[in-house]
């Protein structure tokens, strides 16, 4: 849609004024009063052709209008109305190409990743995993559609303090079991260890396969074991959970393989030979400074062992070696401010500034009976994300998550996503669906029409009421809005764009029979229904919800 009123606008000023352009806006105006799309291309042109941007309008509004598009020129502006030809023809190639018809596959498929969620396997997800989740399978979704191989990818870190601690915290529960105590497992169990009732269940887990045998080791020993299995054992959850929400993965990246192959030894090799690291108190330090940091980051400390920043860095350098042409990564909020250092190493490395977008997500807070509900991962204090999918459903979580920008905190009211009425978005979009389906069955009932296997398409030219071509446009913008998510990576768009069709649709069919005496009347109104039903069905396989029959 928009792609070809660019087109007819840039073919428009080349035959006005052999002119190439770009940089204009051309968008859809707030007030629809303004037509469908509107363009600032006239102060532009201005400026190359030093004359006044309402004439400029004008001139080239009068040569766009044609049997498409109908341009009027106001105050420098140009706004343009999709004619009723236009309108069905497009709607009539969205029959003839089903879902297919919203994603022109790209000129040039990139070989691409996408990494998300990547939580530590040290406790169940929480629901900002979640949200990380959604929005990095929606995007691999559109990626996919629009031609990109596209490789999902989960960076499990199993090396660090971190998985340490949840050994720890696991040994420790165990030893309670058999009431032994050990003094400074106590003192670091209270000052870093996870207090969650997973632990207990996994250290009851643990006694129950190895009895008292743990005892019996060095307490090193104890917890290099407990932390091999609790980490599998909650890395098995992990993927049950996302399983249950429909994200899957291609590749499980083991951090701890980066340093077995000596990929971290090499990338810091790597970054020596090309000047950018030197030794200061026994460490080894990256000049992050010179890429904008503000300050050099130490890559290996003093005791010789390796900090997370130098384990990132050699992360993205073996993904660059794998070959991806491009790089998101989704990281949550609370990593602001680390993208500028790893950018910058990665430049060092000599790889492009281009090839690694950084996307965040915000927190969600979860919202019941009008007050939040806290969360804390340490205290155990918190719902999990495989918690909250068995209270409201798949749907309702997936849809929800995106219903704001990812990198907007975002509130999830519980108590309203469970409620079958209009304020409940999710119900909202996926009843006009199952009305949809409603009425097919009817027609088909009472008339013996089929609208899966009728051929509706010649009945389109009879959708030529303001309602109609209304209708037709809220499912044909959907091509712009994956065109947008494509370019923006905001997925969230989607839903906008659902809740605008689902309004309009219920407007509609509260307003219009569909089953009525004049049958050319009925089977036109048959395919306006058609055409919402194939748009959002497309809509709600890229979202991962169902499209419900009956509600």
């Amino acid at each position: 849609m928009k792609a070809k009123v660019k087109k007819a606008l840039l073919e428009t000023i080349r035959s006005l004024y052999s002119l190439e352009i770009n940089g204009f806006s051309l968008e859809q105006p707030r007030e629809e009063s303004y037509g469908d799309y509107a363009t600032n291309v006239a102060f532009l042109l201005a400026k190359s052709l030093r004359r006044n941007p309402q004439e400029i309008a004008q001139e080239v509004a009068q040569r766009l209008s044609n049997e498409s598009f109908l341009a009027e020129a106001l105050k420098g502006f140009i706004n343009i109305r999709l004619k009723e030809g236009f309108l069905q023809e497009e709607f009539s190639r969205l029959f003839k190409e089903g879902s297919s018809y919203f994603f022109e596959p790209v000129e040039r498929p990139l070989y691409m990743q996408v990494e998300f969620v990547s939580a530590n396997p040290t406790g169940p997800l929480h629901v900002g995993h979640g949200r990380g989740a959604v929005v990095g399978d929606v995007l691999s979704r559109i990626l996919k559609r629009f031609g990109h191989k596209v490789v999902r990818e989960y960076y499990i870190n199993d090396a660090g303090n971190q998985v340490y601690m949840l050994g720890l915290s696991v040994v420790y529960r165990y030893y309670e079991l058999f009431g032994k105590e050990e003094e400074g497992l106590k003192k670091a169990f209270e000052e870093e260890g996870y207090k969650g009732k997973y632990v207990i269940r996994l250290a009851k887990d643990l006694k129950a396969f190895y009895g008292d045998r743990l005892l019996h080791i060095p307490l090193e020993e104890a917890i290099n074991v407990a932390k091999e299995y609790a980490y599998r054992r909650l890395l098995e959850d992990i993927k049950e959970t996302l399983d249950s929400m429909d994200v899957a993965f291609d590749v499980w990246f083991s951090e701890r393989s980066l340093y077995e192959r000596g990929v971290v030894e090499e990338v810091i090799r790597e970054l020596e030979n090309r000047g950018y690291v030197y030794e200061k108190d026994g460490a080894l330090w990256f000049k992050s400074s010179a890429f904008g940091d503000d300050k050099d980051r130490v890559l290996k400390k003093s005791d010789g062992s390796y900090t997370y920043f130098a384990g990132d860095i050699a992360y993205h350098y073996e993904k660059f070696k794998r070959g991806f042409e491009r790089v998101i990564n989704l990281w949550g909020a609370d990593h602001h401010g680390y993208e500028k250092r790893l950018m910058g190493a990665l430049k060092a490395l000599g790889i492009p500034e281009d090839w690694l977008v950084v996307e965040f997500v915000q927190m969600v807070r979860l919202i019941s009976e009008g007050q939040e509900v806290r969360m804390s991962k340490r205290t155990g204090e918190f719902i999990t994300l495989a918690d909250l999918l068995e209270e409201v459903g798949k749907d309702a979580v997936r849809f929800v998550f995106l219903t704001r920008s990812s990198d907007t905190p975002l509130d999830f009211d519980i108590d309203l996503v469970k409620k079958k009425t209009s304020e409940n978005p999710v119900f909202y979009v996926q009843y006009a669906h199952a009305r949809v389906r409603g009425v097919f069955r009817e027609v088909k009932e009472r008339y013996g029409i089929d609208a899966d296997k009728e051929d509706l398409v010649p009945y389109v030219k009879h959708l030529s009421s303001q309602e109609d071509l209304g209708l037709m446009k809220r499912c044909l913008y959907l091509k712009d809005v994956y065109e947008g998510v494509l370019n923006t990576f905001s997925p969230h768009l989607i839903t906008y764009a659902l809740l605008d069709l689902a309004k309009d649709f219920h407007h509609y069919y509260n307003h219009h029979r569909v089953m009525v005496e004049d049958k050319n009347t009925m089977l036109s109104r048959l395919a306006l229904f058609k055409g919402v039903e194939i748009t959002l069905k497309t809509a709600f396989e890229i979202l991962g919800i169902n499209a419900p029959e009956r509600m």
